[in-house]
């Protein structure tokens, strides 16, 4: 492991205190178009388009602590704790815990949506649901203690993986 550096990263701040939401599907790119920046100490090379996302939300404390920066990425990285921030079509983004991805476990056990018709003919080539109902998404959301949050495939606009956290000095 190589000695912390001091890199420079895009920061935004997100919080679920906020009364409302307005709806941007851009988000993703505002993260690198911001003048926000910090300067952190990197424990390791960061993957490129790397940035850092202010905890102000208390109910985030509990996972991430107080006075803390996490650190996401826009590349494929492996995520620690499998934890992402997902950015959701018309939602706003959340923070979550990756549970289950229901389309890895294809064809691995029970589908958890079936619904039986005239169609379900041994010999047919065509299946009557759609595969895209099966790509679902199983996420702990960190903000709230007990939520479970089942996401569509289709309607995540982008997932970007957990790097680490870092600690702010006051």
């Amino acid at each position: 492991m190589k000695n912390p550096q001091l890199i420079t990263i895009p920061l935004v701040s997100l919080s679920y205190d906020q009364e409302r939401w307005e709806p941007d599907h851009e988000w993703e790119e505002k993260i690198f178009n911001n003048k926000n920046y910090i300067k952190i100490l990197a424990p390791m090379e960061l993957p490129d388009f790397s940035y850092g996302v202010e905890i102000k939300d208390s109910s985030m404390f509990n996972y991430f602590g107080v006075n803390t920066v996490a650190i996401f990425s826009k590349s494929d990285s492996p995520a620690q704790d499998n934890v992402f921030l997902v950015g959701l079509k018309r939602k706003p983004p959340f923070v979550g815990k990756l549970l289950k991805n229901e389309s890895d476990s294809e064809g691995k056990g029970r589908k958890t949506f079936m619904t039986p018709t005239p169609l379900h003919i041994p010999e047919s080539k065509t299946s009557p649901i759609a595969d895209s109902l099966h790509q679902t998404l199983i996420f702990k959301v960190l903000s709230k203690p007990q939520g479970t949050r089942f996401v569509q495939q289709s309607n995540i606009s982008w997932k970007h993986p957990l790097i680490f956290v870092q600690k702010e000095e006051n």
